[in-house]
């Protein structure tokens, strides 16, 4: 799987959110690269686990700043996240049976988090910038 690079096209504008997302897409080249041999069992392990802490502490900064600005879609949002915490908590539960871990994890954490950040995070951004100068 090649790396996956941030551009400018995922900035939001929000410092902190900008810089956790930049954390994200390491994380997931990290696991992309612990993938590169299933005896790395390890370093998948490890990998996986950072990136679920870690997404959920970005995912508790990102519903408070929803929350703080009364975002009426937070719900809807939060329960995104939601499903991509249980996803994850699946695939922790596979390698620790000593499930095989294919590139098909990591490229699926590449592509939800694209895709989470140009639409869904996008637009409480949008609400933000349109209520609330500045952040």
């Amino acid at each position: 799987m090649p790396e996956v690079l941030w551009n400018s096209r995922f900035e939001t504008g929000v410092t902190l959110v900008d810089a956790q997302h930049k954390s994200l897409f390491d994380a997931v080249n990290r696991l992309a690269a612990s993938l590169g041999s299933e005896s790395m069992g390890d370093g998948v392990k490890e990998s996986l686990d950072f990136l679920a802490k870690y997404t959920q502490e970005h995912f508790k900064t990102e519903e408070l700043f929803m929350r703080e600005m009364a975002y009426p879609d937070l719900a809807a949002h939060a329960a995104e996240h939601a499903r991509l915490m249980k996803r994850v908590r699946v695939l922790q539960a596979r390698l620790a049976q000593g499930e095989p871990m294919a590139r098909d994890v990591a490229t699926f954490f590449a592509g939800w988090l694209k895709h989470h950040i140009c639409g869904t995070d996008m637009a409480y951004v949008r609400f933000m910038k349109a209520n609330y100068q500045k952040r």
